[in-house]
Parts: C-alpha cells; sequence; structure tokens
C-alpha cells in the first residue's frame, strides 16, 4: 500500500503543471491582446480640432471657446486668429463657417480688423507667390464674415466687394452635380453652395488645371482608412487649391474662396472614394 501515496503526490504534480501551463498561456493571450489593442489605438489618427478635417463643428467651437476665454476676447476674434494660423490646413472653411455665424454684434465690433484683413492679404497675395494660397483663403474668409452681417451693418468698404454665389445641386443617385460648369472673373469673390439631397456624402474641390485625374486617383489610395477619412478624402497636394468639406445627405455645403488670377479651367471634384470619375465639373476663370 506504500505505492498509494506516492501516486497521488504524482498525481498532484501533474495537476498543478497543467494548471501552471494553461495560466501562462492565458497570461500570454491576454498580453497578446492588450499590446494589439495598444498598438490599434497608438495607430489611431488623432485630431487637431483647428487644424484638421473630419472634425465635427462643436469640438472646434468648443476649442475656440477655450482660447477666446483665456485670451478675453471674442470667439469671432479667437477664429479669425486662427484662420491666420490655419494657413493652408484641412479646417480652413470650417473655421470660416464658424466665424461667418457668430453673433452679429460680434461681427460688428470686429469689422474693421477683417476689412483691414482683407486689404492686407490682396497686397500680400501680389508681394509673395508662396503666400498667395493662404492670403487669397484669409481675405475670402474675412469678406464672408462681412456679408454674413446685414446690409445697412457693413462696412463701407464691402460696397465695392461684389461676391457671386454659384449654386449647384448632387443630383441624387446620378453621382453628378447639376450644374457643373460655372464661368467666373479672375480674383473675383466666389461663393459656391452645394445643396445633396442624395444619399450618399458628397464634398467639392477647386483643383489646378490639368490636375483632374491625378487628385482622382490620389483620393483614390486614400480609400477608407482611417486617414482617409480623417483628412475627408482630400489629398496633401498643392494642386488643391480650395476645399469644401463632406456634406453630408439633406444638407447644404458653403465655400467661399477668391477665384485664381490667371485664366483657365479648373476642375470641380468630388473626392469621396470612387467618385470623381463621374462626380467632376469645371470652374472657367475668363
Amino acid at each position: 500500500m506504500k505505492f498509494i501515496p506516492y501516486a497521488l503526490c504524482i498525481g498532484a504534480l501533474l495537476i498543478a503543471s497543467k494548471h501552471s501551463h494553461a495560466q501562462n498561456a492565458s497570461e500570454t493571450a491576454n498580453h497578446s491582446h492588450n499590446q494589439a489593442t495598444s498598438t490599434a489605438v497608438s495607430d489611431a489618427p488623432k485630431t487637431d480640432p483647428l487644424r484638421d478635417a473630419g472634425v465635427v463643428q462643436t469640438e472646434r467651437v468648443a476649442a475656440l471657446s477655450a482660447i477666446a476665454k483665456s485670451a478675453s476676447i471674442s470667439i469671432a476674434a479667437a477664429t479669425l486668429s486662427e484662420i491666420e494660423a490655419c494657413d493652408a490646413c484641412l479646417a480652413r472653411n470650417d473655421l470660416a463657417t464658424i466665424l461667418a455665424v457668430q453673433p452679429a454684434a460680434d461681427l460688428k465690433a470686429l469689422a474693421p480688423t477683417l476689412v483691414s484683413k482683407a486689404i492686407e492679404s490682396a497686397k500680400d497675395s501680389t508681394k509673395d507667390a508662396a503666400n498667395t494660397s493662404a492670403s487669397r483663403f484669409v481675405k475670402a474668409a474675412c469678406v464672408r464674415a462681412i456679408f454674413a452681417l446685414p446690409e445697412n451693418e457693413r462696412p463701407i468698404e464691402a460696397a465695392a466687394w461684389k461676391p457671386v454665389t454659384l449654386k449647384t445641386t448632387a443630383v441624387p443617385g446620378k453621382m453628378s452635380w447639376d450644374p457643373k460648369e460655372f464661368i467666373v472673373s479672375p480674383n473675383s469673390i466666389v461663393a459656391i453652395e452645394m445643396s445633396n439631397p442624395d444619399s450618399m456624402q458628397h464634398n467639392m474641390l477647386v483643383c489646378s488645371p490639368g490636375s483632374l485625374s491625378e487628385i482622382g486617383v490620389a483620393a483614390d489610395k486614400l480609400g477608407e482608412g482611417a486617414i482617409g477619412k480623417q483628412r475627408q478624402y482630400v489629398p496633401d497636394s498643392p494642386k488643391v487649391l480650395e476645399i469644401m468639406g463632406l456634406t453630408a445627405p439633406n444638407a447644404t455645403g458653403v465655400l467661399w474662396f477668391i477665384a485664381p488670377a490667371k485664366t483657365g479651367t479648373y476642375p470641380l471634384v468630388c473626392t469621396y472614394p470612387g467618385h470623381w470619375r463621374m462626380m467632376n465639373g469645371k470652374l472657367k476663370v475668363q
């Protein structure tokens, strides 16, 4: 009978060994899962609410409100400052939209500065070719904010500015705009309004002459990945001149800009994945 305690001892050791291996395997699996999760989190794109696309307006406004509160200025003043700092960032049109919807009293108080910045930007754009895009954008944002005021409250300088409003519609199920061709004068102030009764999102980019295919292929490469979504499918290219971000179904997108000084045909294109080959148009500057 002496063999029985020995056998029980061996059995206990085997059970303990199996439990140890199972525990180690579980810990290894958990470690691998945690590591994968950590890697996924670290690879997730991080957005700057005052620079990037793909950020909801409430987050942008919250960031601007914090700046305004810290500096003891209005949100309108804080937004104008960020518009200048934004340069050619992807948030530029959204920031201009936020500025234009600020209370009339705040815009009226800021009007002298808006006029000054618009005039300075126009001068700067003739001096430094490298700053032309940014300067023209600042001017467009300032003019847009001034024209958000009631006509009888606008500065007298605004009487000389004659914005041209272009309206188009994303045709449901057709992957097209109606109309899709426009004619404007060089250096004119342009406001494009795109209504979207379609079931899909659409954006609109104004691009350099002859760049439609290049921009379209670049947009396809962005695909459906996280970076593409973050950028609202806008390729990182100097040939992208103006950006109307993604416009949701049953909404209207608005883009104010200064028409190019050089005559030519500038492609209009929706760069949502797969759209550009059909959903494109022309802005003729002549």
